[in-house]
């Protein structure tokens, strides 16, 4: 399937042109906006010292960004082509093992998802095992009349179990015990777990199966996202950029066969090992030890359990910058922030939560790159912060002119940010500027309440989340606690926020 044409109604890659065309007035209206304010406002003098601190802060974040930009291309273009090029001369796989989570998709969804999966192991021309957790029927229709045509092509055993709503950890476990007790898997096969919303392009099994055919020291891979969007023009480029920026971040890391994340959209695994009991129990069973709430047991976030598993054994991990899955992003109903909001919660806390213990296994077992990133995006979330309070602070002295001028400075560095970023991802959009300062800003204070937060975990689609009806006295310290933890957290900020403007 060529699915760079793919059509799905109420879903689009990006705008249309009249409404590009607006976002680029509104954006220019507003710079010539804060132009006129700046210019109408009595001029005071700014303290060397806001200079200083904003100038070390920025200096930090866009030198560390530039040195992701010069890993990334050198990866992208001289390192990746010459791994390419080796793991295109290998054999294929003895057999593909596919796992697909299926949770109130809807047919317009399912149809292509499963066409664009049967035409690729067809066309691949091995043997298959898939495992589909659905939870409709019409789901079972679909994937059924599909497979009912590959079996004519490739040897295929398809298996359907139900989702029961207990989440998607239990499910994806469920399947993966069901492969392995079926019967041993060669050290050759390969598996696949992917999300029933992904649409999978032409030749993307021969290109993964051949990296972990070439390199028996590769853990796992994952490969570039783009989005097809339900929702309005603001969620659309909201996606567009995450993932922009998640093909810049991928591709620095990859440079050592670290990444981020082994996206559950798409990832790539050595059967051998993905079939393992141990890799199976950290999926169904994942917990973190905090403190205050003990033992929290994940309940989003598999492809984080996944990625700690194969970071902690010490298997290596590559991005495939070349092959990109469309995912069907059908995003949560009501209005942006409110639909940002939801997800941050979500893909923040499982950051957080596997962020520490994966620190905690240190430089040499993590690699020093991703270790150092690990760190900072600890970091960030608080001097993120220091720019907008330091900005109010001074403001509350100086007066409203020096929060246009912090303004300015926000629209050149992110700017430059987006800019950095398009040189790599060859995306751009105007809207993108004003949305990854939305990002960083109010990202910061969701990972800031969340750090404090552990224990919330919400699925967007389940009503699956972490909530305990407990009133007694020592849940009731333990709920409110955090909230005053936040407070002081915030509040210490100010302070050291006022002591630098002295």
């Amino acid at each position: 399937m060529n699915v760079d044409k793919l059509v799905v109604k109420n879903f689009h890659r990006d705008d249309p042109s009249h409404v590009t065309i607006l976002w680029w007035l509104f954006f220019g209206a507003f710079l010539l906006g804060l132009w006129a304010l700046y210019t109408i406002l009595p001029t005071d003098q700014m303290q060397p010292e806001v200079l200083y601190t904003l100038g070390i802060i920025g200096t930090w974040r866009y030198g560390w960004k530039s040195i992701h930009l010069i890993r990334g291309l050198y990866y992208q273009y001289v390192r990746y082509p010459a791994l390419s090029s080796l793991a295109e001369m290998t054999q294929k796989p003895s057999e593909i093992l596919v796992v697909i989570p299926c949770y109130r998709t809807t047919p317009e969804i399912s149809a292509p998802v499963f066409k664009a999966l049967i035409d690729e192991i067809g066309n691949f021309g091995v043997a298959c095992r898939a495992v589909a957790c659905v939870t409709d029927e019409a789901d079972i229709n679909i994937i059924e009349s599909q497979f009912d045509k590959l079996k004519q092509r490739v040897p295929v055993s398809l298996y359907i179990i139900d989702q029961d709503g207990t989440g998607k950890r239990n499910t994806m476990a469920d399947a993966l015990t069901l492969l392995a007790e079926e019967r041993p898997v060669s050290k050759d096969s390969v598996l696949i777990l992917m999300d029933g919303d992904t649409v999978l392009p032409e030749g993307i099994l021969t290109k993964v199966s051949g990296f972990l055919m070439r390199y028996h020291d590769l853990g796992a891979l994952t490969t570039h996202n783009k989005p097809i969007v339900k929702g309005n023009s603001l969620t659309r480029q909201w996606y567009r950029q995450r993932m922009a920026q998640r093909h810049f971040y991928m591709s620095s890391l990859s440079l050592t066969y670290r990444v981020l994340v082994l996206t559950g959209r798409f990832s790539a695994y050595r059967a051998s090992l993905a079939l393992s009991p141990d890799f199976i129990d950290s999926l169904r069973y994942d917990h973190v030890k905090h403190w205050r709430y003990g033992r929290i047991r994940m309940l989003t976030g598999d492809d984080k359990s996944t990625w700690f598993f194969i970071l902690k054994e010490r298997w290596k991990m590559l991005y495939i910058p070349d092959v990109a899955v469309t995912c069907l992003e059908d995003a949560p109903s009501g209005s942006f922030v409110k639909t940002s909001l939801s997800l941050m919660t979500r893909w923040y806390g499982n950051m957080l939560r596997s962020n520490i213990r994966a620190i905690q296994l240190g430089p040499k077992k993590a690699g020093w790159f991703l270790w150092i990133c690990l760190l900072d995006q600890r970091i960030s979330m608080w001097t993120t912060l220091i720019g907008p309070a330091l900005a109010l602070v001074v403001a509350t002295y100086m007066g409203a002119k020096v929060v246009i001028a912090y303004l300015f400075w926000v629209v050149a560095t992110r700017s430059a940010n987006v800019l950095l970023i398009s040189i790599q991802s060859g995306q751009f959009h105007p809207i993108f500027v004003p949305l990854l300062w939305y990002e960083q800003l109010i990202g910061s204070l969701v990972k800031v309440y969340l750090f404090f937060h552990p224990n919330i975990q919400r699925w967007t689609r389940q009503d699956i989340n972490s909530k305990v009806e407990d009133h007694s006295i020592s849940q009731e310290i333990k709920r409110w606690l955090p909230h005053l933890e936040t407070l002081a957290a915030f509040c210490s900020l100010l302070i050291f926020v006022m002591w630098l403007y002295g």
